[in-house]
């Protein structure tokens, strides 16, 4: 996803141009001309084509007797189309069959003639032909069934599978001057027919390469490729495919097409500053207010400040935050979300504001509390929370406000300090709590009796499986966040009535849409993530090179950091429409 970054009107417009102008150039560049046999027209019957399924950089399309075009995801293409990708272009291409092609930068791929007929494999067939550069081929249903309507081509070779069940593998040509070219097979078994000779079997794990002047050497392990083959292949092997299963598809591209918006939005509409946060995870019935109206809360929901949520009597509810904080709320708890901005080009003019008025609350910090502790306020009754700690803070505190105020804190993580009614708690550490009440002062921190109904929801709140504190975009992490939950209803219901083969397509088809909705959050979270470091690294000061330097290993590369992906969390279906995480839900 794109960083925020508010341009100004004149620099967007140029920036827009200077995109037309090189999608205009770089498609009418000089390409490879496909062989004439396969010159084949788009069919007139009704065979399915295939569709984008996501889209990085520059690349173009090209359908027959057509203009190139700007590839977008989503786009439902047909016979006779080549994808041509920039410097910096990948796209994922899914067939109708569940036949997926990823090509790498500076490559091109003809869509030959392909017809896939779902109750008809063998009269179905697929012609893919990688005109230049690198691509990675992963068969569908066509290519498991009906192996001989199956043509690939790299180049002017010819590529076969082998294995009945499919392969998936890594193919790279070089047409000029001489043909050079390799395979790297990842499953399967390929044989390639080489202008210079057959290579009869590539298996699982091995690497072949091609060139003018001798025959194909026997295949060898890819472990024993050139680094540069190996960094290549890799690249292409860490992007996270959708599933080879078959699809419906007018449906899936509309799919991927509303997963990509956020991605391929403005960079302003990659973190709405009007958005809090949104709810990650839900059991029974949750209800939220705005000064507009109140509503039930489902998985999926997103939230701004003047939001106030009321779990009922066994609501239980999962609130992340654009920073990253999280909430966690027990049953008869009620939290008013006062304040939230969230810029990560400014972090220190963030701030965020809760009040736990009655219940339980379990609270982690995000990035405002770790480069702006002072926008940080949080409430419990009429006590007030400070967290001492400058790392992360992980607790739950509790109150009881119905007639004079009971609470207790208990810390897992950091350090924090309450000032109460009663008096103040200078400091609860790891692994310690503190209660306090009407008539006494609030006692020393050390683990208490957990037979209070305070402590024990204290306790209760201790779950496994919630979504980290990285910072999000928050509309895509709310939509994969609402997809996971859906394909968790949609897998409940498959697995309950194991025969009923509409209920098993119904929960591939939705495990394959929060996958890709999973990676979209994921590529926003990464790129608010790069917003914020190239912030800090901006604020530092100018430093001389030193000493420091010399001790970099030769030949070391710094990695940039990864983050964690947002993994799919467990979701037990409630009455809310939502699930929760942890086994206590």
């Amino acid at each position: 996803m794109d960083v925020p970054n508010n341009a100004r009107k004149t620099a967007s417009a140029f920036a827009a141009c200077c995109a037309l102008i090189a999608v205009a150039l770089f498609s009418s560049a000089p390409w490879a001309q496909s062989r004439d046999g396969l010159r084949d027209a788009p069919s007139a019957n009704p065979c399915q084509g295939g569709y984008v399924h996501s889209v990085s950089g520059l690349v173009s399309e090209q359908a027959a007797g057509a203009k190139a075009l700007g590839a977008k995801a989503g786009d439902i293409f047909e016979s006779d189309t080549i994808f041509r990708t920039g410097s910096d272009g990948k796209v994922i291409l899914k067939f109708a069959d569940g036949e997926i092609v990823a090509l790498a930068p500076n490559s091109a791929v003809r869509i030959g003639r392909y017809c896939y007929l779902p109750d008809s494999l063998r009269q179905s067939s697929s012609t893919i032909e990688l005109i230049m550069g690198e691509m990675r081929f992963v068969t569908g249903a066509i290519g498991v069934s009906n192996r001989e309507g199956l043509h690939i081509f790299a180049g002017n070779s010819t590529i076969s599978v082998l294995s009945p069940g499919g392969a998936d593998f890594t193919v790279t040509v070089n047409p000029d001057p001489e043909e050079v070219g390799a395979a790297v097979v990842a499953l399967g078994e390929i044989s390639v027919r080489t202008p210079y000779g057959p290579i009869s079997k590539i298996a699982a794990g091995q690497y072949a390469p091609w060139q003018p002047g001798r025959s194909p050497s026997l295949p060898i392990p890819f472990a024993a490729a050139p680094a540069v083959v190996q960094a290549a292949v890799a690249a292409l092997w860490a992007i996270v495919l959708p599933a080879n299963t078959p699809v419906a598809l007018a449906s899936a591209a509309r799919i991927a097409g509303a997963i990509a918006a956020p991605v391929q939005a403005p960079a302003a509409a990659a973190a709405d500053p009007r958005l809090a946060g949104y709810v990650q995870a839900i059991s029974n019935t949750v209800s939220m207010q705005t000064t507009v109206a109140k509503a039930a809360a489902n998985v999926g929901t997103t939230f701004g400040a003047g939001t106030t949520f009321d779990t009922g009597t066994d609501g239980r509810v999962v609130l992340k935050f654009a920073d990253g904080q999280l909430v966690v709320l027990g049953p008869s708890s009620v939290l008013a979300v006062d304040q939230y901005q969230f810029d990560p080009g400014n972090i220190k003019a963030s701030k965020s504001s809760i009040e736990l008025v009655n219940g339980a609350m379990r609270y982690i910090t995000g990035v405002i509390h770790a480069e702006n502790r002072e926008g940080l306020s949080i409430s419990a009754g009429a006590s007030i929370v400070d967290i001492l700690n400058a790392g992360p803070a992980d607790f739950v505190v509790v109150v009881d406000t119905k007639d004079q105020e009971v609470g207790v804190a208990r810390v897992t993580i950091g350090e924090i300090s309450v000032h109460t009614p009663y008096g103040p708690v200078d400091k609860i550490k790891i692994d310690q709590s503190s209660l306090w009440g009407p008539r006494k002062t609030p006692t020393s921190p050390i683990p208490v009796a957990t037979s209070l109904a305070v402590v024990e929801a204290a306790v209760a709140l201790q779950l496994s499986g919630l979504p980290d504190n990285a910072p999000v975009a928050v509309a895509p992490a709310a939509t994969a966040a609402a997809a996971v939950a859906e394909a968790n209803r949609a897998q409940a219901a498959a697995d309950a009535n194991p025969s009923n083969a509409r209920l098993q397509a119904a929960a591939r088809a939705a495990m394959e849409v929060a996958d890709s909705a999973t990676l979209a959050a994921s590529a926003a979270a990464e790129a608010i993530a790069a917003k914020i470091i190239a912030t800090e690294l901006e604020a530092l000061p100018p430093m001389a090179a030193g000493t420091a330097l010399a001790q970099v290993p030769a030949g070391a590369t710094a990695l940039p950091p990864r983050l964690v992906p947002i993994a799919p969390l467990p979701v037990t279906p409630g009455a809310g429409g939502g699930g929760c995480t942890g086994s206590p839900c």
